[in-house]
């Protein structure tokens, strides 16, 4: 009877064990080196060409213009919501929402003294060139920025800090988006990350191995807006290894082998 309850407490703790390599991100690399020097390399993953965004229906748009005609730069910055005068230091998700333009489903966008502008499909920098050509006829040495205000994704399961989280860079990466989400927990299966997309052609999920140095050369190293990542948990945790649960495993243990020691007798 000790015996089957050593062997019953022995696979459940092998159950509950998270290995080693399973807690590591690039963990598949092989033949790695016990000491470094500054210069060695391990492996050479070549990077994906960044391809810029192309804006879609429901993008969100912050418009700024710089001109010498000053009334009417400030009325079309009033129009976009950008104050000028004085610097915006506010940079919280629901004031560059109220500062935005919001692409329309047919992929336009309502602008001062222009007709309905087409902009689906343009990238940031495209978009900044056609809007300084169609405001040349009523500003001098016009110069427009244009940058994406919805850049955020939602970052779900096994990391420290799930939820929506905003990106304020060009280009960001998985890892980033999962670092700003307090990186993996301890129950992260970092070989099983799931990424759901929205391309023209309908949702896309895909599934990413992290523990591959290689998925870095795929075109979904970058994220994108409005991308949504779920890490999902490694089998370990249907064991529920925590150390309360561990000491309720001991304690039925111990008190079956007190039953069955009384019955014995």
């Amino acid at each position: 009877m000790t015996l089957a309850l050593i062997v019953l407490l022995l696979g459940v703790m092998s159950q509950s064990c998270v290995g080693y390599k399973d807690l590591v991100t690039f963990n598949a690399v092989d033949n790695v080196p016990e000491t470094l020097i500054s210069d060695s390399t391990i492996q050479v993953t070549p990077t994906p060409r960044y391809k810029e965004y192309k804006i879609k229906p429901f993008d969100q748009l912050v418009i700024k213009i710089n001109a010498f005609d000053g009334s009417t730069e400030e009325f079309l910055n009033r129009e976009f919501g950008v104050a000028t005068g004085t610097p915006n230091t506010r940079n919280l998700p629901e004031d560059i929402f109220f500062r935005s333009l919001t692409v329309s489903d047919s992929g336009t966008i309502m602008l001062p003294l222009l007709d309905p502008m087409k902009v689906e499909g343009l990238t940031t920098e495209q978009l900044k060139a056609k809007l300084e050509e169609s405001y040349k006829p009523y500003l001098r040495f016009v110069s427009i920025k244009v940058r994406l205000a919805n850049m955020r994704v939602t970052v779900l399961g096994e990391v420290g800090q799930p939820g929506v989280h905003y990106l304020y860079q060009e280009k960001n990466t998985i890892l980033d988006a999962i670092g700003l989400a307090g990186d993996f927990t301890d129950f992260g299966n970092r070989k099983k990350i799931r990424l759901i997309r929205q391309t023209p052609e309908g949702s896309r999920t895909v599934f990413l191995n992290l523990s591959r140095p290689e998925f870095a050369s795929t075109e979904y190293f970058y994220v994108q807006p409005q991308d949504m990542i779920y890490v999902e948990p490694l089998r370990a945790k249907s064991f529920n290894v925590s150390s309360e649960s561990v000491g309720l495993v001991f304690s039925a243990i111990s008190l079956g082998a007190l039953l069955a020691n009384i019955f014995i007798k």
